[in-house]
């Protein structure tokens, strides 16, 4: 029932600090983290001289869904560019092999996304990387919505001569679609209208629960995710911002939460021709609140702990790293 883990050197991500302390663990939580806790009945674990961090987060990743093998995309359904109730669960492979090289490497939780074909994406999940099915992994089924800007729907739709094939009408999608939710939003809250599957998974990001998470890597790209997002009054975050270092006060101005990566990829498409490592440290110095995500299978997520040794090298503040 109870495991002690005795003597390890425990890191505190808040202050970026260890301290050696013991930690209590009642079933598969976490009851007590202290000095010298003494339980006799405790299965006792002797981590004397050994580091302890808590489990690492990446918070964008499509493992299980965009895999290494022939026909491995699931994370994409490339039929119209607004598939709001595409589910990242059910194009998830809970079996995918790096799950257990990512748990090896100290990720416990991972936020999978629908890819970046689609302008309105669809619904982004939580799952912890252990267990065999998606049910033992599911933590959060609809964590928060997907949308993307920049080249990638471009990409999609403007080759078979459908919309979006510009910037501009990326953007005017996202806003048509976020003003229909808008208007649906107010009716459903006054009982006035009956449910629309179209429009109801907009009901969580209206009421405030869940945020939206926007591909954005261009700065123009960044700017127009703040400005629509904003307008709305909506959560949102900056997901890639691979160029938020062009336009820091700006970023910082706008008090949003910014996921950086993949930056350990080759520059695979032109809106990553600005892609640096600098980003990472320009940011922390503004203040910006950031995290660091994988983009898994495009950096993978079992490298992601050990690339952070660049932001070590250029000098981070200790400790920054593994807040990330």
């Amino acid at each position: 029932m109870y495991k002690l883990i005795k003597g390890g050197n425990v890191f505190d991500v808040n202050k970026g600090t260890f301290s050696k302390k013991d930690i209590l663990i009642k079933g598969n939580k976490i009851e007590k983290i202290d000095f010298d806790i003494d339980l006799p009945e405790a299965e006792l674990i002797n981590a004397d001289g050994n580091n302890i961090y808590p489990g690492f987060i990446d918070a964008h990743s499509h493992i299980g869904m965009w895999t290494d093998t022939k026909n491995g995309n699931d994370a994409n359904e490339c039929v119209d560019p607004v598939t709001i109730n595409m589910r990242a669960i059910d194009g998830v492979d809970p079996l995918d092999p790096c799950f257990k090289e990512i748990i090896e490497e100290g990720f416990t939780t991972v936020m999978i996304t629908p890819g970046s074909g689609n302008v309105i994406c669809g619904q982004a999940a939580i799952i912890k990387t252990s267990g065999k099915t998606v049910s033992e992994k599911l933590v959060n089924p609809y964590a928060a919505l997907k949308m993307a800007l920049g080249e990638n729907p471009k990409s999609v739709y403007g080759p078979i001569k459908k919309s979006p094939s510009s910037r501009m009408s990326t953007a005017y999608i996202i806003e048509e679609n976020l003003t229909k939710a808008k208007n649906y939003y107010q009716l459903r809250k006054s009982s006035l209208i009956e449910k629309d599957p179209a429009l109801e998974p907009y009901i969580p990001v209206f009421n405030g629960d869940i945020p939206i998470k926007i591909h954005c890597h261009r700065a123009d790209d960044i700017s127009t995710a703040i400005r629509i997002l904003s307008s709305f009054g909506l959560s949102y975050t900056l997901d890639h911002c691979t160029e938020g270092y062009l336009i820091k006060e700006y970023l910082k101005k706008a008090d949003v939460p910014v996921m950086l990566g993949p930056m350990f990829m080759f520059r695979s498409k032109i809106e990553l021709s600005n892609s640096t490592i600098d980003n990472l440290i320009i940011l922390n110095q503004e203040g910006i609140s950031i995290s660091f995500i994988s983009d898994h299978p495009f950096c993978n997520c079992r490298y992601l702990v050990k690339l952070l040794g660049l932001a070590v090298k250029k000098d981070c503040p200790p400790g920054m790293q593994l807040r990330w």
